[in-house]
Order: structure tokens, then sequence, then C-alpha cells
């Protein structure tokens, strides 16, 4: 009997308990361990800040989930590990610290947004790497909205999650603009490089840049931020911006006390160092995969912090573990990009494929993006269950009060 503990439920981790729930030996044992009780695909946690968020339909129980998938749900946070023992150390939601065996560890806790130490970012903005943090996010910008006066939004980074979140904040607050009792949120999206999306091809900045202009949103490059107090921003010139929220959601790193856990080895960002096979390079029975961990190809270089990698990678960890337990070696993850896709609103998104020499946008790569979504769910749940959400969302759609 082997006992497998996966520590986070974001999209890789829940991914991978399914997965293995599903397909090992019924001798063997599946944890989940997250403090959360609910599961949120990260990439929608803009949405959850804007109030857009289907949180009925869009959201999974991890208790009852696991008892149909094959793995338990514990609810706890992981705090330290005793390798030598084999023992995850953890804190349960009312403050104890407890101690769970494992054979083989997976951790899969993500990343979040990098301040960059700057002064007063962490004591004064929002942050969107939580469903918590999302959820707080929601009832600032619902009090914004219910102010009846204009008001200012800073969000510092223009990459795929401050984009996602300027223009889904713009779409609401046009949506509100005929009530005369709704503020008019007035956004400054900073990024500190000459252009949005700076890691995507320039085409795709460029045609992002147009649709966020269209949505009346500030877009201020070349602008990096010195400092943040309550409510304002002064940038590396002196200029002050002066806002009523604010947001950080430029960098990543993986949390603070990831790094050199358990005498691991971890790179400049706290990510993990693992091997091609996601086994961490100190220890062969312990993996990571997705934004916490630097995940090596064969030419030398990584596998970047999206989306789609830490699905690929989940796929293949899973698929790997259950033949290593059948006697096979571990064989190591290829990653293959498949593109980029960014939504910019509910009815318009910006996608790059063919290697970054193919854009396309509009209302039908938006669906394209729900569509990552969905297989998203139908990894975790099955291609039935998948359908249904589908056919709800769409019921509930057309039959919802206006």
């Amino acid at each position: 009997m082997s006992r497998i503990v996966i520590v986070g439920g974001g999209a890789a981790g829940l991914e991978i308990a399914s997965m293995l729930g599903r397909s090992v030996n019924s001798q063997d044992e599946v944890i989940l361990v997250e403090g959360e009780t609910h599961h949120y695909w990260k990439p929608r946690f803009h949405e959850i800040a804007a109030g857009t968020f289907d949180s009925d339909l869009d959201t999974i129980c991890y208790f009852s989930h696991g008892a149909k998938n094959g793995y338990m749900h514990y609810q706890a946070w992981m705090t330290d590990v005793n390798r030598a023992a084999k023992q995850l150390v953890v804190r349960k939601p009312n403050g104890e610290t407890d101690t769970l065996a494992y054979d083989y560890l997976i951790i899969a806790v993500g990343a979040i947004s990098n301040d960059f130490a700057t002064q007063g970012a962490k004591e004064h903005c929002l942050f969107l790497d939580t469903p918590e943090q999302a959820r707080d996010s929601w009832h600032q910008i619902s009090s914004l909205l219910r102010s009846g006066k204009d008001c200012t939004v800073n969000i510092v980074g223009a990459g795929a999650t401050g984009l996602e979140l300027a223009a889904e904040l713009a779409k609401v607050s046009a949506e509100l603009s005929e009530n005369p009792y709704a503020a008019w949120l007035n956004i400054n999206l900073i990024e500190a490089a000459d252009r949005v999306l700076p890691n995507g091809p320039v085409k795709m900045s460029e045609q992002a840049l147009l649709r966020l202009e269209n949505y009346q949103i500030n877009v201020m490059l070349n602008t990096r931020i010195a400092s943040v107090e309550a409510d304002r921003m002064t940038t590396s010139d002196g200029q002050v911006l002066n806002a009523d929220v604010q947001f950080w959601a430029a960098g990543i790193k993986a949390p603070d006390w990831l790094k050199e856990i358990g005498g691991l080895q971890s790179n400049s960002l706290n990510q993990l160092v693992v091997e091609q096979t996601l086994a961490t390079t100190f220890d062969s029975a312990i993996f990571a995969l997705g934004d916490c961990a630097a995940i090596p190809q064969a030419d030398g270089s990584q596998v970047p912090p999206k989306a789609q990698a830490a699905n690929r990678a989940a796929v293949h960890l899973a698929k790997n573990l259950v033949a290593h337990l059948n006697g096979k070696p571990l064989k190591p993850f290829v990653y293959n990009d498949g593109g980029m896709v960014v939504a910019i609103g509910h009815n318009f998104a910006i996608s790059t494929m063919m290697n970054d020499r193919l854009i396309l946008k509009g209302r039908l790569v938006r669906r394209l993006y729900d569509t990552i979504f969905r297989l998203h769910q139908k990894t975790v749940s099955g291609y039935l269950a998948m359908s249904r959400l589908i056919i709800f969302k769409r019921l509930k759609c057309l039959f919802k009060p206006a």
C-alpha cells in the first residue's frame, strides 16, 4: 500500500488528485491537503474580484468531489516537511499543528504575486493569489460601485492577470453606468515594461492595448511604482496616482515559506528545483509541479508559468506515478507550448497559436478561453459532469432575471 499526499488544491493539484484517485489500486491512498473548502480555477480569480464569477456552477467542493473521485480532502495548510520521517507538517483551521505520513509527496501550491519589496505594496494593495483574497477584493469593489461617486482603481502589472482584471472591472462599470447611484470606475493599468502582455508577442500586445483603450482604461507603460500608501501610489519619477482601491498583479514567485523547505533545493523565486521527471533534485519521493516548481527541459529552457503547463504536468505525473507504482521507471516531462489566450472582458479574447505566428481575436476566441476551463472540469470530474455543467450554465443565462 502506498500513500500519496498532494499539497495544493489549485488546477494542477486537483487534477492530479482526481486522476490518481481514479487510477491507483484500491489499496493505495490519495490525500489532498488544501486549506480551502472549495476549488476555484485561478485564471478566473479576476472574475471573482469583479463580481462576475458564477460561484454556483463553477466551484467544486473538495470533500464531496473527493468522495466521488477516490481521494480524501484533508483541510489544512502545509508548513514544513520532515523528509527523514516522511511526514508532512500542517496547520489545521483551528490553528493546531498536525503531521501526515506519506510515501510520495506532490507539492502543487502555485505561485503568488511578486511585489519586488516595493515599499507599502504588501500593506496597501489587494492581491489575487487566493480565493479568499479574490472574495475580499469583490467586497471592496462592491462598496466602491455602490458609493455613487466616481472612483479610481490602480492596477500594477499588465500581464494576463492585471489586464483581465482591468477589462472585467471596466465592463462592470460600463454596465452599471445607467444607474444614477452607481459609481464610475476610472482604471489605471500600470506597467513597468514598454508594452502590455510583455511576455507575449508584440502583435498580441498591440491588439490588447487597442481593446483596453476602447474600454477607456488608462494604460501607463514604462512606469515603475516606487512606493504605495493607503490611498495613492508614487512612481519612480515622482508622479502621484491617487486611488480608492489598489491591486498588485506584477510578477510571480512561489510562496516565501516554500524556500528551501525541508532542505529541498529552491531558486531565487522560491520555486522548488526538480528534475525533468518532476521529482525534486534532493528527494526522489517528493515531486513538484505548476508555478511553484522550476521544471527544466532538455534544451536548457524552463517550463513557463502557464495554466496549460500545469495541466499537462499534472496529466503527465498522474500517468507516470501510476506506472511507477507498478515498477516502471519515471519518464521525463516534455512541454510543447500551445499558445496563449487572454480574456479582455466577457465577449472578447486574444490568442496566439503556431508558435506565436498566428494572432486571433474576437468573440469566438473568448469561447476558446471558456473551453480551456471546461477541459479543466472534464479532467477533474469527467465528460458527463462537464456536459451537465455547460447545459445548466446556458439554461441559467437564458432564464435568469435581467
